[in-house]
């Protein structure tokens, strides 16, 4: 009963024994009639929730396709339309019929729910979304909200109605960059013969003037001398670019909503070089990395080793269970609030009961505690945990932000910051990720052969502390005569170059992201003085500018000559 139907219910009841004490029989008529009505209309809710509501069902069509599973793409856009159905018998309105969406999907066009006010036999309604980023997304089903036609009686349920699909990466379709020394391979496709292109094989192709960044040991020096000018031999090319993708997954890159995590930038780069890579003829490989340890793809090339990168990407973009989490009132909120929205039946008052009882007295504490309370009893009817583990969920905070993050993880929500304690962090500080990148780069580059480029795409301006122990890695790459390209995401989504504050307003939330510059600018300035000195490219922000840079890398890869690093 909502708060009107109380409302005439006390008034009602209070103008009976009114009439019946004073002696007003057309007072306590009136009031009688309305106690009546009122439970009349009350017959007819319930006849509509256990006779009607059961009846219902729902089909959902996801870009012409209605299986429980399947594959999208991250920034396409997602067409739905929903089949409500009654078997057959009209069913009475109104309702209120909501398709539960998760977060990582932006509705754009129409709605996703439906009001019907009479009632109906079919429904039908349509709605179009974005999808925001890589990794998994799930319709969990449908929110129904029952009502009757004055507000007196309101009721919500929740019908199951789930389908998973796993969500690519975007990726920038770079046409227009084609190398432009490099045409040929050791093994060509079938059907292309042998064409004399430019590049670093054993046979002679030309002789050419020599331009800075060519290699040494190609400098023709009789020719050189006679002609008065340095000349470069120019070989063939036979051995293909192997591109080497190191992708980082730790906390730090996963935090945020979805198409606003740094691991959404960095898959978007990584899947536009690979594409490149493959489309020229040449092979990708992908090294995983986070707290879990090391997950390695090899060479992959044509359209089915793309696709197999992309689906790594993907699985590998699914937000893991956090190991240790922390509480905080954002968190409570979050989950309390898709509880509700999800699985209302475990917040009904007659399931999830609290006892009263005095202490805390503040009034907002004694609202925190109980919104606590309700959680963790919800928590525990849905994971199905025995009293005394729910008990330890009542108290503990660390446990119940633990099964809180579990909880939105599974219901399609992304994380909350923070999700782990400031000190403490074990892999997720700077140290204990660079000693893992560099073990993974040392490892590829004592399996790597020729034409090697590793493209190491990191979150290395939050490590930069910890930067000490990937420089012996990256000096031995460069030994070894490889190409090496470092993309750093930005959290503020903005290239740190300049030096002039960008500060668009005095609110706190302009000066704070004012700060985040200035503080990301610095970290950047380091950082890229640092990488320099041993010829590595570095590229900040996840946006054409790092693919570009990356691209050019490879082109300097396929001629062979020897360019130094550079900072976009």
């Amino acid at each position: 009963m909502t708060s009107l139907g109380r409302a005439v219910l006390l008034i009602a009841v209070s103008g009976l024994f009114a009439g019946l004490i004073r002696g007003q029989a057309a007072a306590a008529a009136l009031s009688l009639a309305t106690l009546f009505w009122l439970m009349l209309e009350w017959v007819w809710f319930q006849w509509r929730l256990r006779f009607q509501i059961p009846r219902l069902t729902f089909q959902r069509v996801v870009n012409d396709r209605e299986d429980s599973e399947g594959t999208l793409q991250a920034g396409r856009l997602l067409r739905a339309q929903v089949l409500i159905g009654t078997g057959g018998t009209w069913c009475h309105g109104p309702f209120h019929i909501e398709d539960v969406l998760p977060e990582n999907v932006d509705v754009e066009q129409s709605e996703h729910q439906t009001c019907c006010g009479t009632g109906f036999r079919t429904a039908v309604f349509f709605w179009t979304g974005r999808v925001r980023g890589a990794g998994q997304l799930r319709l969990p089903g449908f929110r129904i909200v029952v009502q009757d036609r004055h507000g007196f009686f309101r009721s919500e349920s929740f019908v199951e109605c789930r389908q998973i699909f796993r969500v690519l990466p975007g990726w920038l379709e770079t046409g227009e960059h084609r190398p432009v020394i490099k045409r040929i391979n050791a093994i060509p496709r079938h059907g292309i013969h042998r064409l004399q292109r430019a590049g670093m094989g054993s046979e002679l192709l030309e002789l050419r003037d020599y331009v800075s960044g060519d290699p040494p040991k190609s400098i023709a020096w009789k020719v050189s001398a006679r002609r008065d000018r340095l000349m470069t031999r120019q070989y063939e090319s036979e051995v293909p670019i192997r591109v080497q993708l190191f992708l980082d997954g730790g906390i730090s890159m996963r935090v945020g909503g979805f198409g606003s995590r740094l691991l959404d930038q960095v898959c978007f780069v990584a899947a536009s070089v690979a594409r490149n890579a493959i489309s020229a003829g040449d092979s990708a490989g992908l090294v995983c990395f986070d707290e879990q340890g090391l997950r390695v793809l090899g060479q992959q090339t044509g359209d089915r080793g793309f696709q197999q990168l992309l689906q790594a990407m993907a699985d590998f973009a699914v937000n893991p269970r956090p190991q240790t989490a922390r509480l905080t009132p954002q968190l409570e909120q979050a989950a309390l609030a898709v509880m509700g929205q999800q699985f209302p039946h475990l917040l009904n008052p007659r399931i999830n009961y609290l006892p009263w009882s005095l202490f805390p007295v503040l009034p907002w504490r004694r609202r925190r505690q109980r919104q606590r309370g309700q959680l963790s009893s919800a928590l525990a009817q849905h994971y199905g945990m025995t009293a005394e583990l729910q008990m330890q969920l009542l108290l503990d905070d660390g446990l119940l932000a633990t099964y809180s993050q579990r909880f939105l993880n599974q219901c399609g929500m992304a994380w909350l910051a923070p999700v782990v304690a400031v000190r403490g962090r074990g892999f997720h500080d700077g140290v204990a990720r660079m000693e893992a990148l560099s073990q993974a780069v040392l490892t590829a580059v004592s399996r790597a052969k020729d034409n090697e480029v590793l493209v190491i795409l990191a979150d290395l301006l939050e490590s930069s502390h910890g930067i000490a122990h990937l420089i012996p890695a990256l000096r031995l790459a460069r030994a070894r005569h490889h190409r090496v390209v470092c993309v750093c995401p930005t959290p503020t989504f903005r290239r740190p170059v300049g030096n002039t504050l960008e500060l668009t307003g005095t609110s706190a939330e302009d000066l704070l992201m004012a700060a985040e510059q200035t503080r990301t600018r610095g970290l950047a300035s380091g950082l890229h003085r640092e990488l320099r000195r041993l010829g590595v490219a570095t590229a900040f922000a996840g946006e054409s500018s790092a693919i570009h840079t990356v691209l050019s890398e490879m082109d300097l890869a396929r001629s062979g000559r020897a360019g130094a690093g550079v900072s976009r």
